[in-house]
């Protein structure tokens, strides 16, 4: 996840504008082959990389071309196989995406053989993953910005949580790179 240096997601109108691309930063997409994200992100995500497909489309919210790395994210998210966590219908128009009520197949899903699963976002579905001990890694691309509020990304972890830092690179434009190993998850099966 892209957060600011004192933690949020979104600014308090819910803007996102700090965040330059949306390429993949984190060299993940040849270790996924399954992405999940929540509900109130998937139509946003969906309309993002839809129109990110097309390398002279302007993309909604900055109006800029994709980036060459945004063009390849796009390209992996259309044919990477999605799930959306919701309680609610949805209208999903990709046909590699489905929805699922709960967490738990989420968990059957990580139980079985396969690559990693890539929690895409939102915060909300985030914390979620935490709480139920769903999640091995986090990587958290940290910018230079001090919003002073907004959606936080992690304000409804429940409990304390031990974790190991594994490495930290500063990157273009003044980020840093965290990749923080979950100590709870060690020894785990399955992907």
């Amino acid at each position: 996840m892209q957060i600011t240096v004192d933690g949020y997601i979104e600014d308090p109108e819910g803007r996102i504008d700090w965040v330059e691309s949306w390429e993949d930063e984190y060299d993940l997409l040849d270790r996924v082959d399954l992405a999940v994200l929540g509900s109130g992100m998937y139509s946003i995500y969906e309309q993002y990389w839809t129109a990110a497909l097309n390398p002279k489309g302007k993309l909604p919210f900055s109006g800029k071309e994709p980036t060459p790395g945004e063009a390849a994210y796009a390209n992996w998210a259309a044919r990477t196989p999605h799930i959306v966590v919701s309680r609610k219908p949805l209208n999903i128009n990709w046909k590699n995406t489905r929805v699922v009520s709960d967490l738990q197949e989420v968990r059957e899903l990580k139980q079985k053989t396969g690559k990693d699963i890539y929690a895409v976002g939102g915060a909300i579905l985030v914390s979620a993953l935490i709480n139920y001990g769903l999640v091995d890694e986090i990587r958290l691309m940290v910018s230079p910005v001090l919003l002073g509020g907004g959606k936080a990304l992690l304000k409804d972890v429940t409990e304390r949580k031990h974790l190991k830092l594994v490495s930290a690179e500063q990157r273009d434009h003044g980020k840093v790179f965290y990749s923080i190993y979950n100590v709870q998850s060690e020894g785990r099966e399955g992907r």
